[in-house]
């Protein structure tokens, strides 16, 4: 009998032991369901090193993952109905204008079209950010020479910079190639290179230098301009940031970079910035060789 009731007293005290993290886990889980994500099962847990205890953590990390997820997608949408707001609040005073002023009627339907092409782009900016977030693999890859890839962008780009006098000058030139999907690395670079030429002096000189450092090709884009505060170096490729707010920009909605970056990533590359002693910014696009 003595034998029985300690086994008895022994198995309830397991089962407490084992039931109270089963109990805080569906506590937190039912928590989720209600969509508070906030991390609760650690946090009323002493450790131990059992298997339930880890998936308790595993759950609290992923509910911290899922909240910093939301939180940009918040974030995200507050900032594209900011930018949205402000070509739909033009396009509007020019309808009205165009409606008052009928003798003036050509010029304010030159600047609807203008502020309706904005938002276009804009839409197929987001269109591209969201696929490359939820694409869970890349298109068909190929060998590229990343030489006439850019000699090709800078040949576009080039309009837009004799527009401000600026020259384009590539230097290094190695004959390597990368691996990869050339519509995405080419939409990446040229991302990079009209950001360099956007943000360059007037009459300045856009860089684009090309070396191969051990398995990689290193790509610097350097422009000449006010470049970056040091506090916003990395803040510069996340969706729609400006390091000037106040700054009208009427050319860009801060995707462009965004956008590389995930192609660059997508490829297993490193892009990063770096203000120039000299003054300006350099973008470093780093990929694998073929």
């Amino acid at each position: 009998m003595v034998a029985t009731l300690a086994s008895l007293l022994l198995a309830a005290v397991l089962a407490w032991h084992t039931a109270r993290p089963i109990r805080a886990l569906r506590a937190a889980f039912a928590a989720a369901a209600g969509g508070d994500l906030n991390a609760r099962f650690g946090a009323n847990q002493r450790a131990r090193g059992d298997e339930l205890f880890e998936l308790g953590r595993e759950f609290d990390r992923m509910s911290l993952q899922l909240r910093v997820l939301m939180d940009k997608r918040q974030r995200l949408l507050h900032d594209v109905s900011h930018e949205l707001r402000a070509p739909l609040a033009r396009l509007h005073a020019a309808l009205g204008l165009a409606q008052q002023q009928p003798e003036k009627q050509a010029q304010w339907l030159q600047r609807i079209e203008r502020e309706g092409e904005r938002m276009e782009k804009l839409v197929g900016e987001l269109l591209t950010l969201s696929r490359l977030d939820t694409a869970t693999k890349m298109p068909v890859a190929k060998e590229v020479l990343v030489l006439e890839l850019i000699a090709a962008i800078v040949t576009d780009a080039l309009f837009e910079a004799v527009s401000k006098g600026c020259k384009v000058c590539i230097t290094g030139c190695p004959s390597a190639k990368v691996r990869g999907a050339p519509d995405l690395l080419c939409r990446a670079i040229d991302n990079v290179v009209r950001n360099a030429i956007k943000h360059s002096s007037p009459g300045g000189t856009v860089g684009i230098d090309l070396r191969v450092e051990g398995d990689k090709l290193v790509i610097s884009v350097l422009d000449d301009g006010p470049g970056v505060p040091a506090v916003h170096l990395s803040a510069i490729f996340l969706p729609l940031f400006r390091s000037d707010p106040g700054a009208s920009d009427m050319d860009g909605h801060g995707l462009g970079l965004a956008i590389a970056l995930r192609v660059v990533e997508a490829h297993g590359g490193a892009i990063k910035a770096g203000n120039r002693e000299c003054g300006g910014l350099c973008v470093t696009v780093a990929l694998r060789v073929a």
